[in-house]
């Protein structure tokens, strides 16, 4: 009888231990999550500071960044406008045997025509200046697209790729009486009239007619 007694007494400790286990599992002590937690002392302002210099912080960066970008980025006149179906685009003759590419329209106007013929074809301009209406550029009549090929391709590419070939040309717009001439000029400025030349202000100009059929 007592060894049935002892035996009931053991089971009934185990239970009371395996449950006392499975709701602590389910209410964890949450003292333990915060026993070694600081408390983060409030923020002391300097006194040179409390004035409300830093609410008005954003407010005087905001003006600053305006006086800077009034000052950095230049006025541009306005673009007139004239009607794109009328604007002609055609080689002429001029002094020397030389051409001119002429463009019915203002030197604004043509100047970015001139700028967006430039970058469809892939010229590359070394610098330019408005003011002064100048282009120069880096042209060679031969140059093609490098496009993916064979491995041959690529190892005569390695070897010949690098060939300097481009000459350098400048572009000179000139307006006068609400048209545009643009005229090939060698480095030194002066009027080339050479197959290379013939063949950018052809290419100017099919590019240009081509951009105000669209």
């Amino acid at each position: 009888m007592k060894t049935k007694i002892r035996s009931f007494i053991i089971v009934a400790a185990l239970v009371n231990v395996s449950a006392c286990s499975t709701i602590k599992n389910l209410f964890p002590d949450k003292e333990k999550d915060y026993q070694f937690t600081t408390e983060i002392p409030p923020l002391t302002i300097p006194p040179d500071l409390a004035g409300g210099s830093i609410a008005n912080a954003p407010a005087a960066a905001q003006a600053a960044e305006a006086a800077d970008v009034a000052t950095t980025v230049p006025s541009t006149e306005p673009v007139p406008t004239v009607d794109r179906k009328l604007i002609q685009v055609d080689l002429v003759d001029a002094d020397q045997g030389t051409k001119r590419l002429r463009i019915g329209a203002p030197s604004t106007i043509a100047w970015r025509m001139v700028g967006k013929a430039l970058s469809r074809k892939s010229i590359e301009v070394t610098n330019r200046n408005q003011e002064e209406g100048l282009f120069h550029v880096q042209y060679d009549p031969n140059k093609k697209e490098v496009e993916d090929g064979s491995i041959w391709d690529e190892v005569v590419f390695l070897f010949t790729g690098f060939e300097i070939t481009e000459q350098e040309y400048v572009l000179k717009l000139v307006e006068n009486d609400q048209q545009t001439d643009v005229i090939i000029m060698d480095k030194e400025q002066k009027p080339v009239a050479d197959a290379t030349s013939l063949s950018l202000l052809t290419l100017l100009h099919d590019t240009i007619k081509s951009d105000l059929a669209k």
